[in-house]
């Protein structure tokens, strides 16, 4: 094998958090970025006009890292905001509440590619105090290449991917994601890149984790308990989501398979949770439960990550969530989507039915 090319030791890492009233963890994630071991990582910090202490534990730091403190805008801006100010080659969005491992910068070099659109790392889950909880997100039945997440949004509009923290972008590539017009608006940009990324070249998955993602009830997604009308915004979400990477996806020629959303398992777990728990307020107008049930054993046969097992129990999920008594159903889809709510037998069921290969560290 040839000699990795020297560009990758002159790369330069910009991380960029964006923090509103994290002030128990930014110091956390800001320490993180500054004890990357690479000769060249720049830190912007953006103070989404905080009420907490938050700017106190930031200015800390301020003769390391760059710091923009602006009026509350959301997190999207925030970010946008902070790579504007940012100069490296290559950027991660970090989350305040989430924390980078010293090699993440190290690892990237060596799966370096000018063909890659992002790069992306598997996650540690830690509780609020900074405890592994034994968690590692994503888990892979088998580790994804390019090729195969460019088959599986072509198809189904989505792949294996770690939420935001977890990610690393070409700079050139981010500049062409922000810069999309389109009406989609949504407050994470994680709804922009994770989507939009694999139109623009390679998806590179290091199957090691390099990033802490933390668990603390407080973040955005971290379910606790279960909020029925939550489903149907998501549905919502998800179908705008995917209408802006069906955008992208043409203007740059990358053909996407008409109806790849209604194959996609996660997008059909939602809108039966949707449907199952709030019909009043579900927004696929004329949907039912059989037609729910019947797009997703099409979907069965398109793997987009997941092995023949985790198909299966998707499935068997499914059919407990849209067809059970009343009452059952509602605690099927806690077991899904609230962690906690699970009992134990239903963990071991889990295990047994999601059998999951751990890829190499």
């Amino acid at each position: 094998m040839g000699e990795e090319p020297e560009v990758t030791n002159e790369l330069v890492l910009s991380v960029v958090i964006p923090n509103h009233n994290y002030a128990d963890y930014v110091g956390a994630a800001v320490k993180s970025a500054l004890d990357i071991r690479w000769p060249n990582v720049e830190v912007i910090v953006v103070d989404d006009g905080s009420t907490d202490n938050s700017l106190d534990v930031i200015n800390a730091y301020a003769d390391r890292i760059n710091i923009i403190s602006q009026p509350n805008a959301g997190q999207m801006p925030s970010c946008v905001n902070g790579f504007r100010r940012s100069t490296g080659d290559v950027v991660i969005f970090l989350d305040s509440d989430d924390a980078l491992h010293p090699d993440i910068m190290t690892e990237i070099a060596a799966v370096w590619s000018d063909a890659a659109s992002k790069f992306q790392f598997q996650m540690r889950v830690i509780d609020a105090k900074g405890n592994p909880t034994g968690g590692i997100l994503p888990q892979y039945f088998s580790l994804p290449t390019p090729h195969d997440i460019r088959t599986w949004v072509t198809t189904t509009g989505v792949y294996p991917t770690p939420p935001g923290s977890g990610s690393a972008y070409p700079r050139s590539v981010v500049e062409r994601i922000f810069g999309f017009e389109s009406d989609f608006v949504d407050r994470a940009p994680d709804s922009y890149l994770i989507a939009a990324a694999p139109v623009f070249g390679d998806v590179i998955t290091v199957p090691k984790p390099l990033v802490d993602y933390r668990v603390h009830g407080l973040n955005h997604g971290a379910h606790l308990h279960l909020d029925d009308s939550r489903f149907a915004r998501e549905v919502d979400l998800t179908r705008r989501r995917h209408k802006f990477f069906t955008d992208v996806a043409s203007s740059a020629g990358m053909r996407v398979d008409t109806g790849a959303l209604n194959r996609n398992l996660l997008f059909l777990c939602l809108r039966a949770a949707s449907y199952s728990l709030r019909p009043d307020i579900h927004p696929i107008s004329g949907d039912s439960a059989t037609q729910i049930a019947a797009a997703t054993f099409k979907a069965l046969a398109f793997p987009q990550g997941f092995s023949k097992a985790q198909r299966a129990s998707l499935f068997l999920w499914m059919i407990f969530a849209l067809f059970g008594p009343r009452g059952f159903r509602r605690s099927v889809v806690s077991w899904r989507y609230v962690p906690t709510a699970r009992p134990q037998w239903m963990k071991r069921v889990l295990n047994l039915l999601l059998v999951v290969k751990k890829a190499p560290a």
